[in-house]
């Protein structure tokens, strides 16, 4: 019995601008996603025993998992085949849930990318994310991993070289936010404010928006951490639903951070360093200043990561049922890496 190993990495938005709602009540993004170092773990086999079974943590009833959604896809689209043969799929979460890192989609992605290989289906990535689209919006883009300009719901990628030359610290505050409830309170301001809407066509219902061009977008990309313009819009609702949202980002900045952002639609909030070691040493003392403040004052646990920018979104290991792993590319990246 042969099977994988895969490791899925998470994901932060470096800005995101979030269009208004179409009359498909769907909205159109724009924003950059850069893949980082805290990672979900699925093992993955063919077992023959003609079901797919789904373990570990998973957070929810396996059926309603996007693992569980993104089996289906693969199986729907080469007739029955997964079915018959049947998979085992093993979950080991190091990605936080409902905190805007993509766990759930990195986690789709490693799963249609696992039993492809596995099942030797021949789909390719771009075929692939087609199929992810239908799980959620950003799989497609860890089929393809690194970095990329993302549009549209999501399924508009357009990677580029991705930079790894900082460092991050990711924040985890107590509480989780709801993806669909976070649109709907952002759609909620804006009918409020009845602002003037410059990027919204009218006309163009069918297409997809966009407010800056990719060669924009990657010159602020590629600019100095400390010169970064990205905003994300769904950061002033979050911060009206949790004020605490504006101690952590001054305690980022106050610790040397060039640029401070939420990434998604929150929970999680990050700060961008100059160097993996800086991130590493501000985050020492993020600790401390939390700990200190707990101290005095009792309070919801809020966790730190510190991670590193990534050229990939998968990585894998091949392993056979006597635990010997006898292929020559074993930990070998895949889409995305340079």
């Amino acid at each position: 019995m042969r099977g994988l190993e895969i490791t899925a990495f998470a994901k932060i938005n470096i800005g995101l601008e979030v269009f208004w709602r179409k009359s498909t009540g769907y909205h159109d993004i724009e924003s950059i996603f850069q893949n980082v170092s805290l990672a979900d773990s699925l093992r993955l086999c063919i077992d023959g025993r003609g079901s797919i079974a789904i373990e570990g943590e998973l957070g929810c009833p396996p059926g309603r998992s996007s693992i569980y959604h993104a089996a289906m896809a693969l199986d729907e689209a080469c007739g029955g085949l997964v079915g018959r043969e049947g998979a085992s799929i093993h979950v080991r979460k190091g990605i936080p849930s409902g905190a805007g890192l993509g766990g759930a989609g990195a986690d789709a992605a490693a799963t249609l990318w696992g039993l492809n290989e596995l099942l030797e289906t021949r789909f390719s990535p771009t075929e692939l994310a087609r199929l992810g689209g239908q799980v959620a919006s950003d799989v497609p883009f860890f089929l393809f991993g690194g970095a990329a300009i993302v549009r549209g719901r999501g399924e508009k990628i357009f990677p580029i070289v991705p930079r790894t030359d900082f460092g991050l610290i990711i924040v985890q505050p107590s509480w989780t936010s709801s993806t669909p409830e976070a649109y709907e309170a952002l759609d909620s301001l804006r009918e409020e404010c009845r602002g003037p809407n410059p990027y919204m066509p009218g006309t163009q219902e069918t297409s997809y928006v966009s407010r800056l061009s990719d060669e924009e977008l990657v010159r602020r990309y590629r600019s100095p951490v400390v010169q970064w313009q990205f905003r994300n819009d769904f950061q002033p609702v979050l911060e009206g639903r949790h004020p605490e949202y504006r101690e952590l980002f001054s305690m980022l900045r106050e610790q040397g951070a060039g640029y401070a952002g939420l990434t998604g639609s929150g929970s999680c909030l990050f700060g961008v360093f100059e160097s993996f070691g800086r991130a590493q040493e501000a985050g020492e003392k993020c600790r401390n200043i939390l700990a200190e403040r707990a101290a005095v004052s009792p309070a919801p646990t809020v966790n730190i990561f510190i991670v590193q920018p990534l050229a990939r979104s998968i990585n894998v290991s091949y392993y056979q049922s006597c635990n010997e792993d006898t292929r020559p590319d074993k930990e070998r990246p895949c889409y995305g890496s340079h």
